[in-house]
């Protein structure tokens, strides 16, 4: 399983997590700074879509070392989130990297900023191997 890590849980790492389960893979997401059930935003869910994906179902939550145990690889959105998460549980960064480029949070945006951001990370996963369509 990868797990795709951001902030929130509520943009970007379930985007992601939607794009790649769109595409075959095993993903699930999770944040450093997740409010547990939450919902995504309404504009990843409408992104999500466009690319085949759902997100209508999820719900917020926070990394855990079950989490981490659980994954073959871990992705995270920023330098930033690969040194918190680090800090945390450093006995895992082994398997830990960070997206490239970093993937900046839409969180706020309208449509347009969430389409950037779901192109940003099909780009990415593409460069990492994760999918290849």
């Amino acid at each position: 399983m990868i797990l795709f890590i951001c902030t929130g849980n509520t943009c970007r790492s379930p985007l992601a997590a939607a794009l790649a389960k769109s595409r075959g893979v095993d993903a699930q997401s999770a944040g450093l700074m997740a409010w547990p059930g939450s919902p995504a935003t309404d504009e990843a869910i409408r992104a999500a879509a466009r690319h085949g994906g759902d997100l209508k179902s999820h719900r917020a939550r926070p990394v855990t070392e079950e989490l981490l145990k659980q994954a073959d690889q871990v992705w995270v959105m920023t330098p930033e989130h690969w040194s918190a998460l680090n800090q945390r549980f450093p006995e895992y960064a082994y398997k830990v990297d960070v997206l490239a480029p970093a993937i900046p949070d839409p969180y706020g945006g309208d449509d347009a900023v969430y389409e950037r951001c779901a192109a940003r990370l099909i780009e990415a996963m593409k460069r990492a191997g994760i999918f290849k369509d």
